[in-house]
């Protein structure tokens, strides 16, 4: 008898004890939903609310903002790293480019102890962040120039079917390749807030770095102060641009033996140097130790970096 209450007790222990795990884990499920359905709600109460304001802070630290402002430079780094595509403030890029100078010259005092050898990496090492810089802005920027003959079709097709060129501009702005279609989303952006039509075409020519949306631009303008067939003005715009890179791929051909031949010429000496202090440098020390050699070293290598100016020049044709 005892045995079965036992059983009893248990198996109503047991029930109870299942009972209240579900009822805990249908209480959780609730609060779980409920407050999803709280975000949903505080989301759908503040989806008008559009911040259109920029950050145009250089730098989060409020004391090297403010120091930033006072400087010309400040902007056009700003404008560079924008053109570039990066998300990076002017203040991190300064002090990356501190960064790498300090890493530089402590690098040379550590491996040769000399002042020399250290302010020779610190001139190295420094540059290098604003280089990449440079090198994505190069980048996006011809990237933006290959895509655009193909925006602008797209721009006289919308044109052609009878759209507005507001239209015709949120088309492009949303079936465009990056970066065409970020630049166009900004234009577009920029007239939906009320701002001047010339004002945002003016603008975009300040943010992309191109001869060819100038061109574009100025048509557009024209277009709009004398009247006249806009699709047949962008597609004469469009084909003028195709020509400039079918010449462009013209000169880039016949140039391509000076170019090679100035790479060679500046790598020669110096891979022809370093082979030799490689191989024998009892061979090479004299031009190191002594001042003759030394000054003798300092004149090839301006000489090296004028004639290498000099070549760049002559091959770097503009169209």
């Amino acid at each position: 008898m005892l045995i079965l209450v036992c059983c009893a007790l248990i198996f109503v222990a047991v029930v109870l004890a299942s009972a209240g795990m579900v009822l805990h884990k249908n209480t959780e499920a609730t609060r779980v939903l409920g407050e999803r359905l709280r975000q949903l709600g505080n989301r759908a109460r503040h989806r008008t609310e559009v911040d259109v304001t920029r950050d145009q802070r250089y730098s989060s630290i409020p004391l090297f903002d403010t120091l930033l402002r006072k400087i010309d430079l400040a902007h056009r780094l700003e404008m560079l790293l924008y053109q570039a595509g990066l998300n990076m403030r002017v203040g991190h890029l300064i002090l990356l480019t501190a960064s790498f100078a300090m890493g530089g010259y402590f690098f040379g005092i550590l491996v040769f102890h000399r002042l020399m050898p250290a302010l020779l990496f610190l001139a190295i090492l420094a540059p290098l962040p604003y280089a990449w810089v440079r090198f994505k802005r190069h980048s996006r920027m011809k990237a933006f120039s290959e895509e655009f003959p193909d925006a602008l079709d797209l721009l006289v097709s919308a044109l052609r079917a009878g759209l507005s060129f507001s239209a015709a501009m949120q088309i492009v702005a949303e079936e465009s390749p990056e970066p065409v279609r970020s630049e166009f989303a900004v234009t577009v952006e920029e007239q939906a807030l009320g701002l001047e039509f010339r004002d945002t075409l003016v603008n975009m020519t300040k943010r992309v770095d191109s001869l060819d949306l100038r061109f574009f631009v100025t048509a557009v303008i024209l277009q709009r102060d004398t009247g006249g067939n806009l699709a047949e003005v962008l597609e004469n715009t469009s084909k003028l641009i195709r020509d400039r890179f079918r010449i462009l791929g013209d000169i880039n051909t016949f140039t391509a033996q000076g170019r090679l031949t100035g790479w060679i010429l500046l790598s020669l000496p110096l891979s022809i140097g370093i082979f030799t202090v490689a191989i024998a440098p009892e061979y090479f020390r004299p031009m190191l130790a002594s001042d003759g050699g030394r000054i003798a070293l300092w004149i090839a290598g301006i000489a090296q970096v004028t004639g290498g100016l000099i070549i760049r020049k002559i091959v770097n044709i503009k169209v």
